[in-house]
């Protein structure tokens, strides 16, 4: 393994070990002062915005990582892609609150939560100006690291201190999505400083190239939506915000237990994108350590909540929370699943130019996800969604490993022509 893609693991791991600790010090006294109703809502709101946010990223942490990954030794034209990339999340960021504000005014439910949906609303203002996918691609998540530690931990106190009562729900999404423009204020800080990129003007030509590029990963993370942030939002209309709440529990449960794939997935994300244009071989040894060393440990991960789940919820989560449990033993398989899926479709479909293929296993996936969810949430709640959601997960994975066994790729045959892609 490389040293510049052993730094990166080892700094996206410090985050996400980050990430796992600072929760634990805030989520269980959230769970606590807030309770399940208002924890629901908190939840709600971030899975309404959750929207925004895949609105605005549009696919460029796919599609805008890989192009500056082929360009990394040119300084202009990785100049040239961050700035139409930058431009074009912030027009989409524009087009997000007005569609916020419409459906506030014409969705009564929504009306009623508008203050935590605005005060939910700096995640999207995060999102265009932290760019991961720069760093990502430029094989310098040192910084991302950096970026986001430092925010997290200067506002991690304000929960504590500002967060007294249910009535300070709206404050405490405010807290949390202002995490998000502090790290892009910081990541804004180290590009300058290190003159990463150059001062252009994007082109309306450029803007739309970028569209055009993350077109097909945006149908995929839209369509992924459909059986991730909707469930959140599906339930909250269906079985109200006490379910959003059992469920929003075990789902950041399950986050925490998830947590070692994301470090080391974004990481390789580019490098085996630059070894699919140079080496196909090399790039497919990579890969497949990934299937075998991240498979077992999200394996681990799901045994170890299912065998946990009654210990961590009443322990983790206090009295209140206890439906959470089986909700929780539902989504136990959801790391592995989700590893498997994300190795065999991020790491090898995506880099060989199967967008439209992936487009496809997510856009059914999605469908398949709204028509159990509708009855299965009407029916059994929070543990429906997460039924859902279980079943989902293992369609995705099911028909990626399909197409690519059909397909003969090295992960699965000693060899694969290339007629066969």
């Amino acid at each position: 393994m490389a040293s510049p893609l052993r730094r990166n693991i080892v700094a996206l791991s410090i985050l996400q070990v980050a990430n796992m600790l600072l929760p634990l010090a805030t989520i269980p006294y959230l769970l606590r002062v807030l309770r399940p109703e208002n924890f629901g809502a908190y939840i709600f709101a971030q899975a309404i915005v959750g929207y925004l946010v895949l609105l605005t990223e549009y696919g460029f942490n796919w599609s805008s990582t890989a192009q500056v990954a082929r360009a990394q030794s040119d300084r202009y034209d990785v100049s040239r892609i961050f700035w139409a990339t930058q431009g074009a999340k912030a027009l989409i960021a524009v087009v997000g609150l007005a569609i916020l504000l419409l459906a506030a005014f014409c969705v009564p439910r929504l009306r009623e939560m508008l203050p935590v949906l605005l005060a939910t609303y700096p995640l999207v203002i995060g999102t265009v100006l932290f760019p991961q996918w720069l760093f990502q691609g430029l094989e310098q998540m040192t910084f991302t690291t950096v970026s986001f530690l430092s925010a997290r931990l200067l506002l991690l106190p304000l929960t504590f201190f500002l967060v007294r009562s249910p009535a300070d729900t709206w404050i405490a999404s405010f807290i949390n999505s202002m995490s998000v423009v502090v790290a892009g204020v910081v990541a804004s800080i180290l590009i300058a400083k290190n003159r990463l990129i150059l001062p252009l003007m994007p082109s309306r030509a450029d803007i739309v190239e970028a569209l055009r590029e993350g077109w097909h990963t945006f149908i995929s993370t839209a369509a992924i939506s459909l059986y991730t942030t909707t469930n959140s939002v599906l339930l909250g209309f269906i079985a109200g915000d006490v379910a959003v709440g059992y469920f929003g529990v075990a789902d950041k449960i399950r986050n925490v237990a998830q947590a070692p794939l994301g470090p080391i997935a974004n990481a390789i994300y580019p490098r085996v994108s630059a070894l699919f244009a140079e080496d196909s071989e090399k790039a497919f040894v990579l890969v497949r350590k990934m299937l075998y060393l991240l498979g077992s440990t999200m394996l681990l991960a799901s045994v170890a909540l299912w065998v946990g789940a009654d210990w961590i919820v009443r322990i983790g989560m206090g009295a209140g929370y206890e439906p959470a449990v089986i909700v929780l033993k539902w989504m136990a398989l959801l790391p592995l699943l989700i590893c498997l899926s994300n190795v065999l479709g991020v790491q090898v479909m995506l880099p060989l130019g199967m967008k439209k293929k992936v487009s496809e296993i997510l856009i059914v996936s999605g469908l398949f996800n709204l028509a159990l969810l509708v009855p299965l949430a009407s029916a059994y709640g929070a543990q429906g969604a997460a039924m859902s959601a279980l079943a989902t997960e293992f369609l995705v994975t099911t028909l990626m490993a399909l197409y690519l066994a059909k397909c003969k790729i090295p992960a699965f045959y000693p060899r694969m022509r290339r007629d066969e892609i």
